[in-house]
């Protein structure tokens, strides 16, 4: 039997999927609505994964399977999963397009004065005397070189930046210029016009962005954070920011979400605050299940070594 727990999957989607395949997926809005009579069936699983717990999971003795709607794997219950032998799979790749058009049009805000001009039209002031910047030969550290970093240093280079990638190795990632370790990149982070930071949240991640990193970022830097806001110091950003220490910041995750009303981030006029939007689009779900449909396929067929973003439990991604 295959549950979701979304309210995102259309009957488009339900109905595309059981013409396909020949099997009906039974929507949920949560777990907390499917009863037990139906957890005891559920072998398959299709949820965003905030409410599965290690109390939830016992839920389901039937599991095998959990299909992720999302790259976001801090919240899951790993030793639990492991101990079951479940396996899971997410969504690496779908969000490349979305995030990588986000994080230029973040870049783009800030060179061409977008909230400058906002603010003028609001005034019905006509002022020319400030010139924009470019991005052309522009300077851009990415911190992550995966499917989403290698998307956004393609584009960016299209704009005749030079762009640079950091990953855990350091290994040499095309088409970056140049990859740097973390500790590497850390010595060098105060060189770049753009830092744009779409790293997972593990427990070697977390709180990476510490305030000695942080304050080494150009004075004329912008700060996109895409990833997780557990990377970061928070009150350290704050006041950086605050005291206007670099250009600006776009700001789309944040430790505590949804953003609580009176978060000193709301009144920064520096910032852009986005309400973890980064990945969404009206593609978003349409681009899921393509990927459920590839692995339901060799997951049936039992060719499990073919599916595809299979989670590696022991290293968190």
């Amino acid at each position: 039997m295959i549950v979701s727990t979304t309210d995102e999957l259309t009957e488009e989607h339900l109905q595309e999927f059981y013409k396909k395949n020949g099997e009906q997926i039974v929507s949920y809005f949560n777990i907390e609505e499917i009863d037990t009579e139906v957890s005891k069936k559920v072998e398959i699983l299709i949820t965003f994964g905030n409410d599965l717990t290690a109390e939830n999971l016992d839920r389901f003795p039937r599991l095998r399977w959990i299909q992720l709607l999302s790259v976001g794997l801090e919240d899951l219950p790993f030793e639990a999963i492991k101990q079951r032998q479940i396996f899971v799979t997410y969504v690496r790749g779908i969000h490349a397009i979305p995030m990588t058009e986000f994080v230029i049009g973040g870049m783009l805000h800030f060179a061409k004065h977008f909230h400058r001009y906002i603010e003028l039209q609001k005034q019905q002031v006509w002022d020319r005397d400030n010139l924009v910047g470019e991005l052309n030969e522009g300077q851009l550290l990415i911190y992550g070189t995966g499917a989403i970093g290698s998307e956004l240093a393609r584009k960016a280079k299209l704009f005749n930046m030079t762009v640079h990638g950091v990953n855990s190795l350091g290994k040499q990632v095309a088409p970056f210029d140049e990859v740097f370790t973390m500790e590497q990149s850390f010595n060098r982070i105060g060189d770049y016009d753009y830092v744009a930071i779409i790293l997972p949240l593990t427990p070697t991640t977390k709180g990476i962005f510490s305030e000695d990193v942080l304050i080494q970022l150009n004075k004329d830097a912008v700060l996109i954070n895409v990833g997780r806001g557990g990377l970061m110091d928070e009150d350290a950003l704050y006041n950086i920011l605050n005291e206007k220490k670099i250009k600006g910041a776009i700001l789309d995750v944040f430790i505590e979400e949804p953003l609580p009303k009176g978060h000193p981030f709301w009144e920064l006029e520096n910032v852009v605050v986005t309400p973890h939007m980064s990945a969404k689009s009206g593609r978003y779900i349409d681009r899921c299940m393509e990927i459920f449909n590839q692995n339901y396929t060799e997951f049936m067929t039992q060719e499990r070594f073919n599916m595809i973003n299979v989670v590696n439990l022991d290293r968190y991604y």
